[in-house]
């Protein structure tokens, strides 16, 4: 059985949240308003951007994997906070006769740290889940939460490892850590570049890449 976070756990989780929140929300009120011409590609976090995205998901000890297509929407709302949306499309491939297939639709927020070169974030978010295989059909209401860090190490090049929880509230045994790290390069000021690899509590692994369209 996998391990489930402590009540304890996520009423910590969530301090900390609001905790970084508040800094970043106080630290804003302090920022000079950014010259155009002094514009520069950075990381992701306070972007306004678009992904489009594909992950290869190899199920450990198994035969089985899966293909995930993705779309998500990043909109910074204020210095030190976003706002997320992402669609997902995942399918397996063939085991005793059928494939999975799965539908996810999440909304949430990030809320993060302004330090130059390192910015640490908490974020969260609510969605559904749609699932069918072997023609039976089910959903459920999902949520997650997580906590990161986005590191400058180039101009135009950000690396951002991540540690994330999972879970789906319909069933039992539906819920998952996730571990990983993922780059992003801006190739031009508006298009970017990322790929990504992460591991599971089942040991698991996803491979991704994608790009990100600024606006």
């Amino acid at each position: 059985m996998k391990n489930v976070p402590s009540f304890k756990t996520l009423i910590l989780a969530a301090a900390v949240s609001l905790g970084l929140a508040s800094a970043s929300f106080a630290q804003s009120a302090n920022v000079a308003v950014p010259n155009p011409a002094d514009a520069k590609p950075t990381g992701l976090l306070g972007q306004n951007y678009t992904t489009i995205g594909y992950g290869y998901i190899d199920l450990d000890s198994t035969n089985v994997h899966a293909s995930r297509y993705s779309l998500a929407a990043n909109q910074s709302l204020r210095e030190g906070l976003d706002g997320l949306l992402e669609y997902g499309y995942t399918r397996s491939s063939s085991f005793a006769g059928t494939r999975l297939t799965q539908h996810d639709l999440m909304a949430g927020a990030r809320a993060y740290l302004t330090s130059a070169g390192f910015k640490p974030y908490v974020e969260a978010g609510l969605g559904w889940v749609w699932q069918k295989a072997a023609g039976v059909s089910d959903d459920s209401f999902a949520w997650g939460l997580g906590v990161g860090a986005e590191i400058d190490v180039a101009s135009a090049v950000t690396v951002t490892p991540y540690v994330r929880y999972e879970d789906l509230t319909r069933g039992s045994n539906n819920d998952s850590w996730n571990y990983g790290v993922k780059a992003n390069y801006w190739v031009t000021s508006r298009v970017g570049i990322q790929a990504g690899v992460e591991r599971d509590d089942d040991k698991n692994m996803t491979y991704s890449v994608g790009a990100n369209i600024r606006f």
